[in-house]
């Protein structure tokens, strides 16, 4: 074959790599047992594996083993691939055989799992297979047992895009092959340098590096990533330890979803299974956002696993919060456990664990807790923190703990003497794991005696997302062991781009405090009392200045600033991290105050635990607007917080993108959620993962392990997500120091492993933007003055493919770091030069049609628009947030503005008018265009002072009547939805006098085509639309102008509904 650089340096290392591995390789055409491309399992072989390992079989059922597993079906590739998976595991299939004169039920083994050598490993390169557009050719298919198992594709490590290439291919095989993928395991993109791997059906984003560490063990001759992941995926032991125990199908939404294993949760399973089976417990540090519910999965799985030796045992999955023992119950179920029990009592515990047959139970720690009588009572430990008390003691079975939160910060509990447990012994059974999830530092002492007290003989695995202090290790002891299980780090997280790096800026709120007077007039009031009283009311002042109404102005306009400028273009959403639920009601009054003034649209909500009210003012006043509601429903009162009720559901739909909230999917389920700030106060802070977030605004003083938790909600990857910001308004730095000191020991982390500085990314932009300068220095046209023809240059120098893929490189690197430090003024030196590169990308696109990687992704174009439009920006717009407030309804607009001072007036037209063009832009841009122009035009003679204030008002209230006017001159001509005025308007602009006619044509042209079912997702349908309403306006224009035109409307109809 051709000796390409794929096959040179990717594709035939890897088949040498297999062969060593012990895997017999054999070129396509050497293939003999296939009669078409259209089978793709190998017959012979797979019918001398059944016998093999299945010596007991006779032919009758051989072939009924063969037809089994040959003729799996299913509504979609999904379906039939776990349908699969469940026949290649082992557990689920027998068939009856007469031996030895008796009748009997035997297992069916596809793969022997216990005798290695005892399977067929095989791997082909360039294999061809039927596909419905053209055949579909992978570089490496691997077979076990005449089984398809897995999909590799190699690409030249020289390649720019070679893992997006190598992505594009998977994609396309599973989408016209499908058939190859019934039985596959695993899919892999390599390129010497890199290679990922993924399930079926996983999008890009996910699909992940295998890191290897020195506990691994690897041969010290594996020299690339390409031959280390091969290694830890393919090496015989390994490959099948994966298919059997670490495939999981979730259940998401409705939807099955394969995962893998992440490298850590395989580690990290298999050396805990190990420590237990030295009946050792221990912990595992794994970082937020690592799947350590998955990993317990995993590891429960084994457990309960019959040929892994631990007899039938028991399994109990402890949290520490009813909302994550709900959520690990749901996991669990999810990826296929079927019988997991809730234990809502220590006596229903008892009864559970006094089944024979073993099990797994999930419950709250504070259930061990809380005597019999008490348990529907007491609190989960969220909501005590909620509490603004300053010192709370409680007694439980012996023990007194102390909550203190001198009102500054959230409390913590104080153990105040080693814990007495009064329990009974529940089990002496020796089968007995107990895995104890994000266990809060407080209930470090109750676990290490419910250890020895409850469960004399069980062995513990806890979880955590930070580190174990210094102090905690030794009350951990009995089950520490002295060393990490295992460890995965932010860093190492951020490195797998499992989640993205945090950066940290310091908000504003610099109010004028003479801090030498008020200590001297503070002495004089107050010098003769004790020091302890004195802290107390310096702590007193303390919370007075956070909730003093000038500070919590500064921030909550500083907060919508910086939100509408970095965070929302993005269509990302953010959450407010108070001192205590007064202070995220007085955050919530201020930004509702701010959106009522015009100043944003920006929809909030308030999440914090709502107590009884008879004994909480905050939760008497919610209750009481609730009542005046039911009985004044013309006239109801804003509810500030979420009721406890609606809670769950509404942390569920935070996580939805931005969108129209009536458009539901077509289950009748919510799709979108345009809330864009939650407000918290202790709620949400650990175990919850809402990847949309990417900023968090702390007004709280967060020490220690809340601290290092509280940081990572905003760390979750999710598609076009560079980094999460930490904006502090209440200096962290010192209890980010704090907490890193206590928390080391064995791994040791830096302030900058966890938070990095939005302005050390500046010398990085500055060296980007350097290097693309020196790109362009042949060029020798002032690239400002004679813009035009220093783009031609460009496309001249851009003509040698190793110069684009020099520039593709340089441009992506400028862009992401320009978009980090956005909106910061320091920025916008380059903006000019941003606009130009990547305009030189964008039209270099036609120049050269066949270098795909030109094109512009998806965020590069909404960042592009987002600086082209910055004029535009009005101040939290974005299309479908919710209805415009409608200009065309004049009567009611101008009932809006009665009351209003001029300036008001002024704040409000503008921000209406921004977000009607906004919204109309994208639905009706021949309409909508010239608007923005005028209005780009007033706002500059506003900001140069060449108009009044009062002119300024008329002329908004012109641009109002032309938008009032144009609407009622389409519906007079009987265009009465959307799509039939954006086709009215846009032909205003091709036919003087004969625009009516034109729309009219138009529609009766594709009359047709618009009354078949969902004909906006079917590209068919498009084309044949496209085709008609071009040869139509062929008339009026160029072919070009008519094709460009054609495109354009079918896509208006489509975001406009009739």
């Amino acid at each position: 074959m051709t000796q390409t650089p794929e096959y040179t340096y990717s594709e035939k290392p890897a088949l040498n790599l297999f062969q060593k591995l012990g895997y017999t390789y054999l070129p396509d055409s050497a293939v003999t047992e296939r009669e078409d491309i259209t089978q793709v399992i190998l017959q012979d072989r797979l019918r001398a594996a059944i016998q093999r390992i299945n010596p007991w079989m006779d032919e009758i059922n051989l072939e009924k083993a063969f037809h089994k597993i040959t003729s799996v079906a299913g509504n979609s590739l999904m379906e039939i691939n776990q349908g699969i998976w469940k026949l290649l595991e082992g557990r689920s299939y027998s068939e009856k055989q007469i031996l030895n004169g008796e009748e009997s039920w035997n297992p069916v083994h596809f793969i022997d799992y216990q005798n290695l050598e005892n399977n067929d490993f095989l791997v082909v390169n360039q294999m061809k297979f039927h596909g419905r557009l053209k055949n579909s050719i992978p570089d490496i298919m691997v077979y076990v047992n005449g089984l398809p198992l897995a999909v590799i594709e190699c690409k030249s490590p020289t390649a720019l895009d070679a893992f997006d290439s190598a992505y594009g291919d998977l994609k396309y095989y599973q989408k016209y092959s499908e058939k190859v993928f019934h039985y596959n395991q695993l899919c892999v993109g390599m390129w010497e340098v890199g290679a990922r791997y993924a399930a079926i059906g996983v999008p890009q984003k996910f699909y992940l590096p295998f890191r290897q560490k020195k506990e691994d063990q690897f041969p010290d001759d594996l020299k690339t990533e390409q031959d280390r992941l091969i290694y830890a995926l393919f090496e015989k032991k390994r490959f099948l330890d994966l298919i059997r125990n670490f495939v999981l199908f979730e259940v998401e939404e409705g939807i099955t979803i394969k995962k893998l294993p992440r490298h850590q949760q395989v580690r990290a399973t298999n050396k805990t299974l190990k420590r237990l089976e030295n009946d050792e417990g221990g912990v595992v540090w794994h970082t937020q956002g690592s799947g350590k519910s998955l990993t317990m999965a995993y590891i429960t799985r084994k457990l309960r696993a019959q040929e892994n030796g631990f007899e039938n045992p028991t399994v109990i999955v402890m949290t520490d919060r009813k909302d994550l023992d709900t959520q690990i119950t749901n996991t669990f179920r999810n990826v296929g456990f079927k019988n997991v029990a809730q234990a809502g009592s220590v006596s229903h515990l008892d009864s559970l664990l006094r089944n024979d047959y073993g099990g797994i139970v999930t419950t709250t720690l504070q259930k061990f807790q809380e005597k019999e009588d008490e348990e529907t009572t007491v609190q989960d430990h969220t909501q005590e923190e909620e509490q603004d008390d300053i010192r709370i003691v409680k007694s439980i079975e012996g023990k007194i703990l102390t909550k203190i939160t001198q009102r500054k910060e959230n409390g913590r509990w104080i153990e105040q003497e080693r814990e007495v447990i009064e329990m009974e012994e529940l089990s002496t059974k020796k089968n007995i794991y107990v895995l104890v999830d994000e266990a809060h530092r407080s209930h470090y002492g109750f676990l290490a005696s419910f250890m020895r007290t409850v469960l004399p003989h069980a062995k513990f695995v806890a979880f955590t997302g930070t580190p174990i202090s210094k102090e905690d290790k030794s009350t951990l002891a009995e089950f520490y062991g002295g060393e990490y299980i295992d460890v995965y780090t932010i860093n190492e997280s951020v490195a797998d781009e499992a989640t993205v790096e945090l950066r940290y800026d310091e908000g504003i709120a610099q109010l004028n405090i003479r801090k030498e007077e008020l200590d001297a007039e503070f002495e004089e009031k107050f010098g003769h009392l004790s020091e302890e009283k004195k802290d107390k009311l310096k702590n007193e002042a303390l919370r007075k200045y956070q909730f003093s109404k000038e500070r919590i102005e500064e921030i909550s306009k500083h907060i919508i600033d910086h939100y509408r400028d970095k965070i929302f273009p993005d269509k990302h959403k953010a959450m407010i991290v108070c001192s205590g639920r007064r202070g995220a009601l007085k955050y919530k009054q201020e930004i509702d105050r701010l959106r009522e003034e015009g100043y944003h649209n920006f929809q909030s909500k308030v999440i914090v635990t709502i107590g009884s009210p008879k004994n909480d003012l905050i939760a008497r006043e919610h209750y009481e607007i609730i009542d005046w509601n039911k009985k004044h429903p013309d006239n109801p009162k804003p509810l500030l917080l979420v009721p406890s009720n609606d809670i769950e559901t509404a942390q569920k739909d935070y996580k939805l993108p931005f969108g129209d909230e009536k458009d539901l999917a077509k289950s009748g389920k919510k799709q979108y959620d345009n809330t864009a700030l939650l407000i918290v106060s202790d709620m949400l802070l650990t175990g919850y993962d809402a990847p949309i977030a990417s900023c968090m605004y702390l007004d709280k003083s967060l020490r220690e392990h809340g601290l290092l938790q509280a940081l990572t909600r905003v760390n979750r990857s999710r598609k076009g997500k560079n980094a999460g910001y930490i904006i502090d308004y209440n200096g962290i730095t010192a209890n980010l120091l704090q907490a890193l000191d206590m928390f080391s020991g064995d791994v040791k982390l830096k302030p900058d492993d966890i938070l990095k500085n939005v302005n050390e990314e500046l010398p990085h932009l500055a060296g980007h933007h350097g290097k693309l300068l020196d790109f362009f220095k042949p060029i020798r046209i002032d690239r400002k003055y004679r813009r035009a023809d220093f783009m031609d240059a460009a496309f001249r120098l851009l003509e040698a493919i190793d110069k684009r893929d020099r520039f593709k490189i340089l441009l992506k690197n400028f862009n992401k770091s320009i978009n980090i430090v956005l909106p910061d003024k320091r920025a916008l030196k380059y903006q000019e030069d941003f606009k130009l590169f990547n305009e030189i990308k964008l039209r270099a696109r036609n120049i050269f049609p066949d270098d795909q990687s030109l094109k512009i992704s998806e965020d590069e174009s909404k960042m592009l628009q987002e600086m082209i439009d910055k004029h535009l920006k009005a101040e939290g717009v974005e299309n479908l947030l919710e209805e415009p407030v409608s200009i065309i309804d004049k009567e009611k607009f101008k009932e809006a503005l009665l009351d209003a001072s001029p300036a008001t007036k002024e704040l409000k037209m503008r921000n209406n008018l921004k977000y009607t063009i906004k919204v109309g832009l994208d639905k009706n841009p021949d309409f909508y265009k010239p608007l923005a122009q005028r209005l780009e035009e007033l706002l500059k003679r506003r900001r140069e002072e060449r108009i009044t204030q009062l002119d300024l008002l008329k002329e908004y209230a012109k641009m109002m009547d032309n938008i009032s006017e144009n609407e009622a001159e389409s519906t007079r001509k009987g265009f009465i939805t959307d799509r039939e005025k954006v086709v009215y308007d846009s032909m205003k602009t091709i036919f003087n006098g004969g625009a009516e006619d034109a729309a009219n044509t138009i529609f009766e042209l594709v009359k047709g085509e618009l009354n078949i079912v969902d004909w906006e997702s079917k590209n068919r349908v498009q084309i044949d639309m496209k085709k008609k309403i071009r040869n139509f306006l062929s008339v009026m224009m160029t072919r070009e102008e008519a094709r460009l035109k054609s495109e354009e409307l079918v896509n208006l109809m489509i975001k406009n509904k009739g």
